[in-house]
């Protein structure tokens, strides 16, 4: 066997041990730049800095900054979103920054169907994004109250267990949205759960 790869090391190339160690190094370097990213997950913007390429850091800085600086927030789940376009909760996330204050503004509407589409079933994002959109202001969106009442259903006939998030939602929505749910509990006869 040895005799076998003396033969064979002889027919190589001369430039193959050079080109193999830079292919080596090249993947020690990114091995060790994609761990340097992981080990610090700690503090999510250097994270995310660092792992600039890694659209789940991004998500994690986002998270972080969205109570402190939703500015900061909306670049971070933006950057996130450029990266996986596909990330239901990047969309959820960038329409948390964006609808805080004015749910009349385009970007925080369609983030939130965004992250209805991308991601209808999570389970991880029903309950919060059923409130978030219980606050919105349905009545001049019918694709939100669509979604409304689809997500409701959901709820009511293969997620019972998360029937206190309509129960929250109901507490936080406006009066449009609350004739929604009282009409898909009714439509289900059930009540809502207080």
């Amino acid at each position: 066997m040895a005799d076998a790869i003396g033969r064979n090391a002889r027919r190589l190339s001369p430039a193959f041990v050079p080109a193999a160690a830079a292919i080596g190094a090249a993947t020690l370097a990114l091995s060790a730049w994609w761990l340097a990213a992981d080990a610090l997950r700690a503090k999510p913007a250097i994270a995310a800095e660092v792992g600039m390429v890694r659209g789940e850091l991004w998500l994690r800085d986002g998270w972080s900054q969205l109570q402190t600086s939703p500015e900061a927030a909306e670049a971070a789940f933006t950057r996130a979103l450029r990266l996986s376009p596909m990330d239901a909760g990047a969309w959820f996330g960038l329409a948390s920054a964006t609808g805080r204050f004015d749910w009349l503004n385009p970007t925080a509407s369609k983030a939130l169907k965004m992250s209805y589409y991308t991601g209808f079933n999570r389970s991880d994002l029903i309950a919060p994004r059923l409130i978030l959109l219980a606050q919105v202001d349905t009545t001049r969106d019918v694709e939100l109250v669509d979604l409304l009442q689809r997500q409701i259903r959901l709820i009511l006939t293969r997620a019972p267990e998360l029937k206190g998030a309509i129960g929250q939602a109901y507490r936080v929505a406006g009066d449009a949205n609350r004739r929604i749910i009282e009409a898909e509990f009714k439509d289900a006869n059930q009540s809502i759960p207080q």
